[in-house]
């Protein structure tokens, strides 16, 4: 049996931690788009019972980083039409997003994203500076005060890291990066809901994985 490298902390409840792992080997690629889940692998792998694990999956179905066939489940492989879908409509979410964030943030919150904006720039790897930055993003969607928006982000999400996947990028182009999320936090700082905004837009589009 081949192992897939999954292990659990024991710090929160047992189905989020398996919610945890299983979602990050799909993001970062341990499980591959299209690979088929064995439950039973996984269970013993884990050490956790098929109740347990089910109720994972559940979530990762519903975040669309899973399919559900006939056959059981895989991990989603995302094809060019719906990676444009979800570039669009990630564009419009961050957009919306950062223009709320800014209305509402208060000088602890900004403080939050000054925090993951430093560990960015100070990540070891481009993994670590991913997470951050998916972190900073998500935090950018919790605090905006629209639970509709911060839903729909957090559904797409995993299926925006899926589509960047974790490439080998020199330092120049993670300092671009950083920088032009330095300048969201600065006009998010400066209460300019709408370049915030448009600020979140152009880096989406820049980022796009079909233009």
């Amino acid at each position: 049996m081949s192992n897939l490298g999954l292990s659990l902390p024991r710090s929160i409840s047992l189905r989020e931690q398996v919610t945890d792992t299983l979602r990050h080997s799909i993001l970062f690629g341990t499980l591959k788009p299209g690979q088929k889940l064995i439950e039973r692998q996984i269970c013993e792998e884990m050490g956790i019972s098929r109740t347990v694990l089910r109720e994972a999956l559940q979530h990762l179905d519903a975040e669309g980083l899973l399919i559900n066939g006939r056959r059981g489940r895989s991990v989603v492989a995302i094809g060019m039409q719906e990676a444009r879908e979800i570039d669009d409509t990630r564009q419009a979410l961050e957009r919306l997003i950062a223009e709320s964030f800014a209305r509402n943030a208060g000088k602890a919150e900004i403080a939050e994203l000054r925090v993951l904006l430093s560990a960015m720039e100070t990540a070891d790897d481009e993994r670590e500076a991913l997470i951050k930055e998916t972190e900073f993003f998500a935090r950018l969607a919790d605090g905006c005060g629209n639970k509709v928006a911060a839903g729909f982000f957090r559904q797409l999400s995993g299926r925006v890291v899926m589509l960047r996947g974790v490439t080998e990028r020199d330092g120049a182009d993670r300092r671009q990066r950083t920088a032009g999320i330095r300048a969201i936090v600065e006009a998010i700082d400066a209460g300019d809901a709408e370049k915030a905004g448009t600020l979140c837009a152009s880096r989406a589009a820049a980022g796009a994985t079909y233009r």
